[in-house]
């Protein structure tokens, strides 16, 4: 899992399709607000569990208003 609060880095991993040297394959980019009240990217990567990848995707007091932005093909 990673949280991501530089755009750039997330533009570079999108014109990648999902790609960073060294890391795995990435599954999913999501946009969020986090507690602070800043854009913030969760990253979830293809080789983790299924439940775990959409942890982004749900509301809570750290995650406001996530939407997937980028989303490997399967």
């Amino acid at each position: 899992m990673a949280t991501i609060d530089n755009k750039q880095m997330i533009d570079k991993l999108i014109a990648n399709n999902g790609c960073y040297e060294g890391d795995p394959q990435i599954y999913q980019i999501v946009e969020y607000i986090n507690a602070y009240g800043n854009i913030t990217w969760g990253v979830t990567w293809s080789n983790e569990h299924p439940a775990m990848r959409r942890r982004y995707e749900i509301e809570s007091q750290f995650i406001n208003d996530p939407h997937v932005i980028w989303k490997k093909n399967d």
